[in-house]
């Protein structure tokens, strides 16, 4: 089983990618936000770090975390952004690599993947056999994220800050696949990154 890592800046098409890879190849896909997000929950291994941390205010009347007034917070402060990664990444790498094991034990797919912006931030990377950053130019990924999220310039000015920039994945990572056509183009790169 080869573990790819999926990376690239919030709207340039992760997802896209990842949905050909699980129908095309039988993928296994690891999805790291929602891991973050169970940790997250009252019960959950990061809640109670972040709670300390953070404070009472970011709580909802039923004790769980208001993700938007977290995310408000953070894309203002990249100090505070950096602490909770702190207190969420190595709880998420961990669950990760349970998984992996779990994967390779039984054997069932050829292909897991793990799909996050933060890949660099993160260190899942030193979990994958190789990783793909998938780049759409900013006004692609602005467009985007203005019609199929409704974010408005501000907050999109705000998250495109906080995450690594182009040359940064380009300096990291030889396998790019190149979002800016249609999906018949993204599958034909896909299907050259597999074959290479």
């Amino acid at each position: 089983m080869k573990v790819i890592g999926i990376t690239g800046g919030i709207g340039s098409g992760k997802s896209l990618v990842a949905d050909i890879m699980i129908m095309k190849y039988n993928a296994y896909l690891i999805n790291t936000d929602m891991i973050a997000k169970e940790q997250m929950m009252p019960d959950g291994i990061s809640y109670p770090g972040i709670v300390e941390y953070f404070g009472e205010e970011i709580l909802n009347k039923d004790g769980t975390i208001d993700a938007n007034k977290l995310a408000d917070i953070v894309f203002k402060d990249k100090e505070k952004l950096l602490k909770l990664n702190s207190l969420t990444h190595p709880n998420v790498l961990t669950e990760v690599k349970r998984i992996i094991a779990g994967m390779r034990e039984g054997k069932k797919t050829p292909y897991c993947i793990i799909e996050t912006a933060l890949m660099i931030e993160s260190g899942y990377d030193f979990v994958c056999d190789e990783v793909w950053y998938v780049y759409s130019s900013a006004d692609t990924r602005r467009g985007r994220l203005k019609q199929y999220r409704s974010y408005d310039d501000k907050k999109i000015d705000a998250i495109f800050e906080s995450q690594s920039k182009e040359e940064d994945f380009f300096k990291r990572y030889s396998k790019v696949i190149y979002n800016d056509s249609d999906i018949h183009n993204l599958e034909v790169q896909i299907d050259r990154l597999l074959n290479d």
